[in-house]
């Protein structure tokens, strides 16, 4: 599951070489419709929840949890992952991270390791949470210092929103998950031993955008929504010279990446921003569409 080793110098590669932007060659969404599969009681599992929760103060919600749907994480990621399509062993990804805010109701199974089942080769394969809504940007910064320490090319993001809980969940805010959702973006990144460019995490401040690129197109999470100067609670964006597609609430994790395959193609560099309103923490990076970009490659969709 874990790995570490020194940095891996690429043949040629000089050190200090410019880093370029992680180019993502394929991109899929996932949202199936309906309720799922019914909920079928089993009094060990009903018992084990209650006990999971007792250490907490938080109460078996059994109601609530017997009338959401059946979509378990691992079903999610694994349709994300077969609408990016077949994938050869030179395709197949070297490291897979999966991002999530909501955690599987299924404990029975890792959505890692079961996505590390379905690739060819042996990718390093694991999960990262308890970051909130920007778990996602932290996932993909993780398989990107795995990729410039090991000399990896290719790296898998998964993102996970799922909505059923066996305890009380959020109704509102930005945490509401009304909708499950896997989005899988396939990413190439050739940027050598120094560090990826265009990305930052950390409490809203000048400093924290450092690297931001005001000139290419704007991906906004619903944490950023009503970004305009002066709005109590948000931080104040850089002006933006680039187009700008804003994502829906409801998808904590999902929706900024899926308004990612949503923006209107023609912009081959893409800035993906969201920002943590609990946490008072955001978090961007700058994504290179290259065919997706231009319109000339493919999005999958639902």
């Amino acid at each position: 599951m874990f790995r570490t080793t020194a940095p891996v110098r690429r043949p040629g590669e000089a050190q200090g070489a410019p880093a370029t932007a992680p180019r993502v060659v394929r991109a899929a969404r996932y949202a199936p419709r309906g309720q799922g599969v019914p909920y079928e009681p089993v009094a060990s599992r009903e018992e084990f929840f209650r006990e999971m929760g007792v250490p907490y103060g938080a109460a078996f919600d059994r109601d609530g949890y017997a009338s959401s749907g059946r979509r378990t994480s691992v079903e999610l990621a694994h349709g994300a992952l077969d609408r990016l399509g077949p994938l050869g062993a030179h395709e197949s990804p070297e490291v897979v991270v999966v991002g999530y805010a909501s955690p599987d109701f299924d404990h029975a199974e890792l959505v890692a390791s079961c996505l590390k089942r379905r690739l060819p080769g042996e990718p390093l394969s694991f999960a990262l949470s308890d970051q909130g809504v920007l778990a996602p940007f932290s996932a993909l910064r993780v398989a990107l210092e795995y990729a410039r320490r090991c000399g990896f090319r290719r790296l898998l993001l998964m993102v996970v929103d799922q909505s059923t809980q066996p305890f009380a969940v959020p109704q509102s805010g930005q945490a509401r998950v009304h909708e499950d959702v896997a989005v899988a973006l396939l990413i190439e990144w050739d940027g050598g031993g120094d560090a990826v460019r265009g990305m930052a995490h950390g409490r809203p401040s000048s400093g924290v955008f450092a690297a931001w690129d005001e000139s290419v197109a704007l991906v906004a999470g619903a944490g950023l929504d009503g970004a305009a100067p002066g709005t109590p609670g948000v931080p104040e964006l850089p002006p933006q010279t680039g187009a700008l597609t804003r994502s829906e609430p409801g998808q904590p994790c999902t929706g900024v990446w899926t308004a990612l395959l949503e923006a209107p193609s023609g912009d081959r560099h893409t800035v993906v921003a969201d920002y943590d309103r609990e946490r008072d923490f955001l978090a961007y990076c700058m994504l290179d569409m290259g065919e997706l970009g231009t319109g000339d490659g493919f999005r999958r969709g639902a």
